[in-house]
């Protein structure tokens, strides 16, 4: 078994909550097995983690895929998903945990998911009686791992189960991008969730029935709530500034894209004060000024958004040309063509057939 491991360090960076991800060798060990291999993995040490360390997705996967041989199978991200609490999540998940209803906890997440992971966003909206959950990456490639999507999903299913102790909390439907594992495997994740999960789709997507959100919490615990909550608060205020500002600005850039929404300064900055109250008063001259503190233009964050944006889905989805172009704000597809070429040297379907190879195409 080959292991690529990470050097450990007390150095911040972009990726999940090292808390978090510790749950996958303290089931490996749980198992009687030394799970030295995946703590490389992961670039951690059990008897040392900062509270700033971050696990980038790719090294999570790294260390799925690892206990996935230590073990013998595919199903211990998902053991390990059902092992997480509120331990795992800091203030968060306490937060979390006290909440008087379904709606005071996923709004609570929403406004602080950057701590537990700045590298993804769940994004939430009501439609038609359904919550709809969609998994959007921020500046990385989408992940196409069964064992990491498996312990995502299934994370966020199972700790809403323990904390509402309801284990009929069956979601609607779930679209996981990434390969169908074998049968006998995908009948397992089938089971946990309650329903036949989709794959290979173009992005992770969960509807869940509204109704949720009116679930009354059995452990709420109104001070403990707001003393998680004001600690949650300090937390996000600690992070570098203008993390989830842009984050967000980036998140509506990419939906208006698919919308076919007019991308412009004002626009953007209107969606992202409405998407979270953290940032309710942010004006247009604010985001250009947060985006200068990065080196960046308005004009070159639509680039980049659109550019990650197009790769990945021509890399992950098997979607036309054309509809990629449509869902990257392009009217024709010439324009998109000439971007591409640009961006890679390469044509669009040069792009897909050397994703398919396992060729990188991105220049640098």
């Amino acid at each position: 078994m080959t292991i690529a491991t990470r050097q450990p360090s007390d150095k911040a960076s972009r990726g999940f909550q090292a808390s978090f991800v510790r749950v996958l060798p303290d089931t490996v060990s749980a198992r009687g097995l030394s799970a030295d291999p995946v703590w490389a993995a992961l670039g951690l040490r059990p008897d040392h983690i900062t509270d700033g360390a971050r696990i980038p997705a790719a090294a999570l996967s790294q260390a799925l895929e690892i206990a996935s041989e230590l073990t013998g199978e595919l199903q211990i991200a998902l053991h390990a998903a059902q092992a997480v609490r509120p331990l795992h999540l800091g203030s968060l998940g306490y937060a979390l945990m006290s909440s008087a209803v379904g709606e005071d906890g996923l709004r609570m997440f929403e406004r602080f998911q950057t701590l537990l992971c700045d590298e993804f966003l769940a994004q939430h909206r009501v439609v038609k009686g359904l919550i709809e959950i969609r998994h959007e990456p921020i500046d990385i490639p989408l992940p196409r791992h069964v064992a990491f999507w498996w312990f995502l999903v299934g994370a966020r299913l199972s700790f809403a189960r323990w904390v509402y102790g309801r284990r009929d909390l069956v979601p609607v439907r779930i679209d996981l991008p990434c390969p169908r594992p074998a049968p006998a495997q995908a009948d397992i994740f089938d089971r946990f969730v309650g329903i036949a999960v989709r794959y290979d789709t173009p992005d992770c997507r969960e509807l869940m029935p509204a109704d949720w959100l009116a679930w009354l919490n059995p452990n709420a615990d109104p001070a403990m709530h707001q003393l998680m909550a004001t600690r949650t608060a300090q937390q996000l205020a600690q992070r570098p500034s203008g993390d989830t500002m842009l984050m967000r600005a980036r998140l509506v850039l990419a939906e208006h894209m698919r919308q076919g929404i007019e991308l412009h300064l004002e626009g953007v900055t209107h969606a992202v004060a409405a998407s979270d109250a953290q940032w309710a008063g942010v004006t247009p001259r604010q985001l250009q000024k947060r985006l200068a503190e990065q080196g960046l233009s308005f004009k070159e964050l639509v680039e980049e958004v659109r550019r990650e944006r197009a790769l990945r889905l021509l890399r992950d989805t098997a979607r036309s040309i054309g509809e990629i172009a449509q869902d990257c704000g392009y009217t024709e597809v010439s324009p998109f063509h000439r971007a591409v070429r640009r961006w890679t040297g390469l044509t669009p379907l040069q792009v897909r057939q050397q994703a398919l190879s396992g060729h990188d195409t991105e220049q640098t």
